[in-house]
């Protein structure tokens, strides 16, 4: 019934905001206009946005580096690095449910929405010019590259965007020439509560098979179970794997409800017999770059940062 309420209220709610902007505006061409291309279609933006609403992590952690605030962002479940737009921001929703009432009272020229709210587009894009940034399982540097350049079109940043891109494509292949030139293994793992899952090439985690260039560490012993986040998988199935570097995220963690449960769980007999564990090869991921703020400038660096450790002697 709560949820029934909610979608009645949004849809009154954009009824009478069709209808204002019906009766209080008409469009007007401009030269200055930016047309960009995204998952959901284009959007063209008349000026350079000076209102900007956010509706992602990555999104924010991208404006944040650009040097722009908006007026509104999402302020739960922030990295350290962004909960100063919590004082310095409107409140817009929450990562699955932007409200449209405080959007619309902010007058934004322009919106920014990511993975989560894409089936919302149509609604959102009703109050402002709406861009998407979009991240697809498998493609991480692919589409995170596009979004940067689309973000930058818009506001101008394209020689910044450009030398970051150089930068952390250069990071990238060096950590790739590292990883294969060892030959090295690796089992992707999320932690969450009692459940343990496996992401394979292809995942949403696949950033680590494609550009960090790790091969995977599979086992014909223990098959893994399908499920919504990953396949569920058991400690004898990556005893069986014997991954050299095993990387291990804490979903609990990244969502607020817990902190440090995954690795005492990862401290058992089968996963001590690893050779990741035996060579000090367990990597705790940052929990917030991995699972939600991922396709951010800062965050990318982040998960960069923690693929390096491997390295480390």
């Amino acid at each position: 019934m709560k949820s029934f309420n909610r979608a009645f209220a949004r849809a009154m709610f954009l009824c009478v905001m069709l209808f204002s902007a019906s009766h209080g505006a008409v469009a007007s061409g401009n030269d200055n206009s930016v047309t960009v291309t995204h998952i959901a279609g284009k959007t063209e933006i008349q000026t350079m946005p000076k209102r900007v609403v956010v509706l992602g992590n990555a999104g924010l952690d991208i404006l944040d580096r650009f040097g722009i605030k908006p007026v509104g962002a999402l302020h739960s479940l922030l990295p350290a690095y962004l909960t100063k737009y919590k004082a310095e921001t409107t409140h817009t929703g929450s990562f699955h449910e932007p409200d449209y009432e405080t959007i619309y009272q902010l007058k934004p020229d322009l919106i920014i929405a990511e993975n989560r709210m894409i089936h919302l587009y149509e609604d959102i894009s009703e109050i402002a010019p709406t861009v998407v940034l979009y991240v697809d399982n498998g493609q991480y540097w692919q589409d995170t590259e596009h979004n940067w350049r689309m973000l930058a079109k818009i506001f101008n940043k394209q020689t910044e965007v450009e030398a970051k891109i150089a930068t952390i494509t250069g990071q990238f292949e060096a950590i790739a020439k590292q990883a294969k030139g060892q030959n090295l293994r690796a089992i992707m793992v999320m932690s969450s509560g009692s459940k343990v899952s496996i992401y394979n090439k292809g995942s949403r985690f696949s950033v680590l098979f494609d550009e960090f260039g790790f091969s995977e560490a599979k086992t014909n012993y223990v098959n893994p179970i399908r499920g919504i986040h990953g396949n569920l998988i058991s400690f004898e199935y990556i005893a069986n794997a014997k991954p050299d570097v095993i990387f291990l995220l804490d979903r609990e963690q990244a969502v607020g409800i817990g902190q440090g449960k995954a690795q005492a769980k990862f401290d058992n007999p089968m996963i001590n017999g690893t050779p990741a564990a035996k060579n000090g090869k367990i990597i705790m991921l940052d929990p917030n770059a991995w699972y939600l703020t991922g396709g951010g400038m800062t965050a990318t660096e982040h998960m960069i940062a923690d693929v390096q450790q491997v390295f480390v002697p």
